[in-house]
């Protein structure tokens, strides 16, 4: 077997599981030969693209097993290799890290360096590299939740909002059923509109919260709850609260497995 093999498989099972959010297939590739502007063949480890509003977004991953952290220059050579190829992301996987300078290096030319330990982490890969998949906007409907969303710059960054429970100190993150229970919560906790935002989950952005609520179980000790009035409570009646752990979610609300973390990482 090819030295780093192995972990080029299991880079392409994470990404597998992790980046089928929106009930379509995205892509995902071992091995890939792509010919760059140059017309030089470049070996990509791991390959993935998806189509989003009729333009293909397309990303390399490089897989380093090796026992030797990273260099600049190796990230260079990568750089090249991207620019050459053209319209495309690149992240690379570190078996034992980066050299001073070499992450710096990779950063500045857009370049994503994770360790393998990382990959898991999936919260990253959402953050920075699927939100035209993974994020609602604002046209987008509950089905059947909302809930709210950190902004910046104008636009969702993937983070959800949240509260701590005063008596247990979990953190919980807050789903109504609609949009004007959302607004009330949205109001009562005084949330400035210019950081956070009002959005719909539809099901494919359901099943991205319900990916990413893994993590916050797991990693952060925080929960969802639902907050919920009947049809025609009076203005002042309090929200009742019902915790919702992931797997109720899952089983109640969409009704299909969706991939745990511990599965993409095995």
């Amino acid at each position: 077997m090819k030295p780093g093999t192995a972990l080029e498989k299991d880079v392409q099972r994470v990404y597998s599981h992790l980046l089928n959010m929106r009930d379509e297939g995205v892509v995902v590739a071992n091995r890939v030969f792509m010919t760059g502007k140059s017309g030089v063949q470049h070996e990509i480890d791991v390959y993935y693209e998806f189509m989003k509003a009729g333009i293909r977004h397309r990303v390399a991953i490089e897989c380093k097993d090796w026992a030797t952290p990273v260099s600049k220059s190796q990230i260079q050579e990568f750089e090249s290799k991207l620019r050459d190829i053209g319209n495309i992301t690149g992240v690379m996987v570190s078996r034992n890290g980066y050299q001073s300078g070499a992450e710096a290096f990779a950063r500045h030319w857009d370049i994503l360096p994770l360790l393998v330990r990382d990959l898991p982490a999936f919260n990253i890969l959402l953050a920075e590299r699927i939100k035209t998949v993974a994020l609602p906007d604002e046209t987008y409907v509950g089905e059947p939740f909302w809930i709210i969303m950190e902004l910046r710059d104008g636009s969702i960054t993937g983070t959800h909002w949240g509260q701590k429970d005063p008596i247990t100190g979990k953190g919980i993150i807050p789903l109504t059923f609609s949009r004007a229970h959302a607004e009330r919560l949205f109001n009562e906790a005084g949330l400035d509109p210019t950081e956070w935002a009002i959005r719909g989950l539809p099901r494919y952005a359901f099943r991205a919260f319900l990916i990413h609520l893994e993590f916050y179980e797991k990693m952060m000790n925080a929960e969802a709850v639902i907050l919920f009035l009947p049809p025609g409570a009076p203005p002042d009646a309090q929200f009742v609260a019902i915790k919702a752990s992931r797997a109720d979610l899952i089983r109640d609300y969409y009704g299909e497995k969706i991939p745990s973390i511990n599965d993409a990482s095995q």
